[in-house]
């Protein structure tokens, strides 16, 4: 069985065995639990990270996610390429936890995923400040006094969460190979037209970016059953096709 969920910003408590027990559900080795971005398991290492991998690798069945624009971009390339069920993949912790990398294409329990991680953050109005600079300490304590919100380049905001051209045409020719036609799609954010209509109806700040733009183009050429995303901290059935996640739990097709 597949099961989907949305970020969880390296607190996995909704995975535990008593959380999963509270909803009813018992998930075995031959249960999948896809995280739509912002997993947070990758994001220093520390002792943290250490006991989470342990605890994964403890778990039944295996996590599988794509990536938010809260990782660490970098140490997510310390982990090699593979191939798994049909597309790229980085065995985070062996077999049990998996990044599903941008752009391809996999075969699951009969099923056809299309995944591509990723979205641009919404959340440093103070920007991405740089050690490098030689205003960081002035820039940074300016943040600081008037309560703006900020990232740190390479420690809490990374350039790569946004896809680069390579990524993008990786996509594209992977689903030229199967005529443009899977049966779900698993990403972080969502087309530029969707999006607007989700922040204007939470009230959230958000814009247009090259990635919500992509997504746009592959919504008018694209044939699916349902897409699945995550990023805008709200559960929605946004209609029959699309659903933004967060806190809960659902099984593949819901």
């Amino acid at each position: 069985m597949i099961y989907l969920t949305g970020d969880t910003h390296n607190d996995f408590s909704k995975l535990s065995n008593k959380s999963l027990k509270k909803q009813g559900l018992k998930l075995t080795e031959n249960d999948y639990m896809i995280v739509t971005g912002d997993f947070g398991l990758c994001w220093a290492h520390d002792k943290t990270f250490d006991w989470n991998c342990k605890w994964f690798a403890e778990r039944s069945f295996t996590t599988l996610w794509v990536q938010g624009n809260h990782e660490n971009y970098d140490m997510i390339a310390e982990y090699p390429l593979e191939e798994w069920h049909g597309g790229l993949v980085r065995h985070i912790v062996r077999d049990k936890v998996i990044l599903l990398e941008r752009g391809q294409i996999f075969n699951i329990e009969g099923h056809t995923f299309f995944t591509f991680g990723g979205a641009a953050s919404h959340d440093i109005l103070g920007g991405a400040l740089d050690r490098n600079d030689p205003d960081f300490a002035l820039k940074l304590q300016d943040r600081c006094d008037n309560w703006i919100p900020y990232r740190i380049v390479g420690e809490s905001w990374w350039p790569q969460e946004l896809p680069t051209a390579e990524e993008f045409q990786t996509g594209f020719d992977n689903l030229a190979k199967v005529d443009y036609k899977v049966d779900y799609v698993i990403t972080h954010c969502c087309a530029t037209d969707l999006q607007m209509a989700i922040v204007h109806y939470l009230n959230k700040p958000s814009k247009a970016d090259i990635l919500t733009d992509y997504f746009q183009k592959l919504e008018e050429k694209l044939q699916y059953k349902h897409w699945y995303f995550g990023h805008y901290h709200y559960y929605l059935q946004t209609d029959e096709k699309h659903t933004v996640l967060y806190d809960d739990i659902i099984k593949l097709d819901e």
